[in-house]
């Protein structure tokens, strides 16, 4: 089996002590890494700056960051500055996020996202590197600056969480690893197709790139309840985070039933749109069962390429959050 890590750790009830004992439990038991992302709740690096403090094993990385709302320098500081408290153990993940985000949270006109990806790895990598960040680019245009302290490594992993054809060649041409949402492992041919063009192009291979999918589970016996409770999460994605996600599913054989959920949303019909995600799209996108159940079809996600899956537990309390990481803990 490969690398199993975790994404999000904040459920129902629990407190940030709490979330602090669950990462010293999951660097115990032998997950890879804690990813956490960043919408319009917590920022990621201050939280993921306390987890690093008090793990000393466990790679500590940001499953998303967007591009629009950082300059390039800041979030060069940031991250070079997180890889060298954690000694190391630090991985970036980018993303465009998207218009009503960049938008309407951040103020920030959404264009060109792919450009800015671009334009944000190349500063970045020169941070990296110790060298001067002059860049002339469409959207930075950086002079003179070098930062100030010495980098942990020049080599610290950028990860780009991409879906459309054109961000996925991207990913494939710059990024160290991909970090997909929604990722179906029977329908993953279109996709890694599209890594491996970009990654060609630069003249890589598959093989230099990290496949790490955000995937819920849920731990349980009540299969039927757990897809009822996926279902609103996904609606969610379709109908209320712009286009991305609505195309995506076109992509992977999902369309009607996309179409469908993404009228009822934006009907503000929240719980038909919810109704209409059906079981086989849950199951295909979702770990759910006993824990020897999840573990089969985790493999399966294996066997079809990934590197390592980032769990997104979604137990009702503390109590059983932290017997369920257990449950599925790399060592068995």
């Amino acid at each position: 089996m490969g690398d199993l890590g975790l994404m999000g750790l904040r459920s129902p009830g629990m407190s940030w002590n709490d979330v602090r004992e669950l990462a010293v439990l999951a660097d115990e038991l032998g997950y890879s890494s804690l990813a956490m992302g960043e919408s319009w709740g917590e920022d990621a690096f201050t939280s993921l700056a306390q987890l690093a403090a008090v793990t000393s094993r466990i790679r500590i990385g940001t499953s998303i960051v967007p591009v629009f709302a950082r300059s390039p320098a800041n979030l060069a500081m940031t991250a070079l500055n997180m890889d060298l408290m954690s000694e190391g153990r630090f991985f970036l993940g980018l993303g465009a996020s998207g218009k009503l985000v960049v938008e309407d949270l951040h103020g920030e006109k959404f264009s060109k996202p792919l450009s800015r990806m671009r334009e944000y790895i190349d500063i970045i990598r020169k941070a990296l590197r110790g060298e001067r960040l002059d860049h002339d680019g469409e959207f930075y245009r950086t002079q003179r600056f070098r930062i100030r302290f010495q980098p942990y490594r020049q080599d610290m992993p950028i990860y780009i969480a991409s879906l459309s054809s054109a961000s996925l060649r991207l990913t494939g041409e710059l990024a160290d690893g991909w970090l997909p949402i929604f990722l179906v492992p029977t329908r993953m041919d279109a996709a890694m197709a599209d890594l491996k063009a970009g990654a060609e192009s630069a003249g890589r291979s598959l093989g230099d790139i990290a496949i790490s999918p955000q995937v819920s589970v849920y731990v349980t016996d009540d299969v039927p309840a757990a897809r009822d409770r996926e279902r609103p999460h996904i609606a969610f994605y379709i109908g209320g985070m712009g286009v991305f996600y609505h195309r995506y599913m076109h992509r992977i054989g999902f369309g009607e039933e996309a179409d469908r959920i993404r009228e009822a949303y934006l009907a503000r019909d929240r719980d038909g749109a919810a109704r209409l995600v059906t079981d086989e799209m849950v199951d295909a996108m979702s770990i759910i069962g006993s824990p020897q159940q999840c573990r089969v079809q985790m493999q399966a996600f294996f066997d079809a390429g990934v590197d390592e899956i980032r769990l997104v537990f979604n137990e009702q309390d503390k109590e059983s959050v932290f017997q369920a990481v257990r449950d599925l803990a790399p060592a068995g």
